[in-house]
């Protein structure tokens, strides 16, 4: 059965998106309790404890999105994105009982296997609700800011939390939101899946060969992997510096992790104006090289306002590193091939990241912090200077 045209689904796409925000939301809560769980576990190590949290989960999304991208059409969709919601409620619900790190490193293989195939069926869905273009272009938009403004609020959300129960507890108020997303799409009508009959996976293999065969998408990479580094630095050690190296309390840790989404906010604000103006390749170049200076001097931070500001100011270059590559992607591929190709490009973050959360877990741990930021600063500025030598400075013309 083909799809319905645009207009059909268009009220059900906004029930869609609101069941996947409640569940966006429910993740990021979820986030702050689990850095704040595993420095409760391990104090000062918990960088290495939550940068292979981290790295795991970023290993599941390696393997499960190409995987679910081929099955997912198989099965009643709505049952099925149902059924992966309240698996990840029922495993938040364990996380309050976890005494030991393995325990940890269990529940978020099950929790990401379910999160990384719900994303795969969901980027399924929005073709077949929404088969025009614009709609279509449209509610990628949206999905972005959605989890832009993730990374900002559910800190801000985790804090206020915080004021009333202890970490443990905003696992519960994760479940919640989870329950009410599970509900929202419970009363969606979705459209037939259309079966896909080509070889998923040798459609990846192709698609990673194609992008890595433009040397604009191998310098934008570099560009990526740079600003990976500084994503994985924040993520895993911002509990560990505020709770450990300025002695202040799990609200104070929450806001830090908020002050760095509110940058990326400001980034992704930004950054149309910015590469109209300047072009993708000079706004990523830019925001790279200040990006893997300002981690440097990270090493020098003398207090937690300092870190506030360098937080935000990171956060900012970072999202005007990563949002461009889109722009590019789409200049790559026909739009019947995106899914694919994204899907591709998917997996490859997820192998920046885990590399990222695994040295920003462990480099922390081991040599402190000062090394951490002087390390993972130097590893970005390389980076840098490998982008800007294979990026042709002429892409803008072309």
């Amino acid at each position: 059965m083909a799809p319905a045209p645009s207009v059909g689904y268009g009220r059900e796409y906004a029930w869609l998106f609101t069941s996947n925000v409640f569940a966006i939301f429910a993740t990021g809560i979820a986030t702050v309790g689990l850095a704040l769980l595993a420095f409760d576990l391990a104090g000062d190590d918990s960088g290495i404890v939550l940068g292979t949290a981290l790295s795991l989960k970023m290993a599941v999304n390696i393997v499960i999105p190409p995987i679910a991208t081929a099955y997912a059409v198989r099965i009643d969709r709505r049952s099925w994105l149902i059924f992966l919601t309240l698996i990840r409620g029922g495993v938040l619900c364990l996380l309050p009982f976890v005494t030991q790190v393995h325990q940890i490193y269990l529940l978020i293989v099950v929790f990401e296997t379910a999160a990384a195939a719900f994303r795969a069926a969901y980027m399924a869905i929005i073709p077949d609700m929404l088969t025009d273009d614009g709609d279509y272009a449209g509610a990628v938009a949206k999905a972005r800011i959605a989890y832009n403004a993730e990374s900002m609020l559910s800190p801000l959300l985790a804090a206020l939390l915080l004021v009333f129960i202890d970490f443990r507890g905003t696992f519960i108020a994760a479940v919640v939101a989870f329950l009410l997303a599970a509900a929202i799409m419970a009363r969606v009508v979705l459209p037939e899946g259309r079966r896909i009959e080509r070889d998923v996976l040798r459609q990846m293999s192709l698609s990673v060969r194609k992008m890595f065969a433009s040397p604009i998408f191998r310098g934008a990479t570099a560009v990526n992997a740079a600003a990976t580094t500084i994503v994985a630095m924040v993520a895993v050690n911002t509990v560990v510096l505020v709770r450990g190296a300025f002695d202040l309390d799990d609200r104070s840790a929450a806001v830090a992790l908020a002050t760095f989404g509110a940058g990326g906010i400001v980034g992704a604000l930004m950054s149309t104006r910015l590469i109209t103006t300047y072009g993708v390749r000079a706004v990523m170049m830019r925001s790279g090289a200040a990006m893997a200076m300002l981690l440097v001097t990270g090493a020098l931070m003398p207090d937690y306002a300092s870190m506030l500001a360098l937080w935000l100011v990171l956060g900012a270059a970072s999202t005007l590193c990563q949002l461009p590559i889109e722009t590019i992607l789409r200049g790559m591929t026909e739009s019947g091939d995106r899914q694919i190709l994204y899907t591709a490009h998917y997996s490859v973050n997820s192998g920046l990241l885990l590399i990222g959360y695994l040295a920003a877990g462990w480099v922390g741990a081991e040599g402190r912090m000062v090394l951490a930021f002087i390390g993972l600063g130097l590893f970005s500025a390389l980076m840098m200077a490998i982008a800007k030598a294979i990026w042709p400075s002429d892409y803008e013309t072309r």
